[in-house]
């Protein structure tokens, strides 16, 4: 019955430890394939502006700089409309993280705190070591 109330939590938490255990090669293989798609569709773009506008390679790569500097001052633009609203229901869910962490606290005896806190202390410390070591 615990299993199933708390799945969600023990998903992120394996996604999480696997993310940090293999931050480098993840990372790297992230931004490569990134790098790449972001050649491609920049190749693809230069080419039709060549072909559909006849012209040169230079100025089709000055037409694809300017169109995608606008693309991203666009999106920061719109990344800066939407961060208020975005850090204020950051805030509400940690509000509500914590209240249910202060409650659960609560409820529990002082046998299951200390085993809370043994697993929790022993499993940052495993992962440090894991990860760093």
């Amino acid at each position: 019955m615990m299993f199933k109330a708390h799945r969600k939590t023990i998903v992120w938490t394996v996604l999480i430890v696997v993310v940090i255990s293999t931050y480098d090669v993840l990372l790297h293989a992230l931004l490569a394939f990134g790098h790449i798609a972001f050649e491609w569709f920049e190749l693809g773009l230069e080419e039709l502006i060549e072909h559909v506008f006849h012209t040169t390679r230079h100025q089709s790569q000055i037409i694809v700089f300017y169109l995608l500097l606008c693309l991203a001052l666009f999106g920061m633009y719109r990344l800066w409309r939407a961060l208020p609203r975005f850090i204020g229901y950051l805030r509400a869910k940690r509000e509500r993280c914590m209240a249910d962490m202060s409650c659960y606290w609560r409820e529990c005896s002082s046998l299951q705190k200390a085993k809370l806190v043994t697993t929790c202390t022993v499993g940052v410390t495993g992962l440090y070591f894991w990860v760093f070591m």
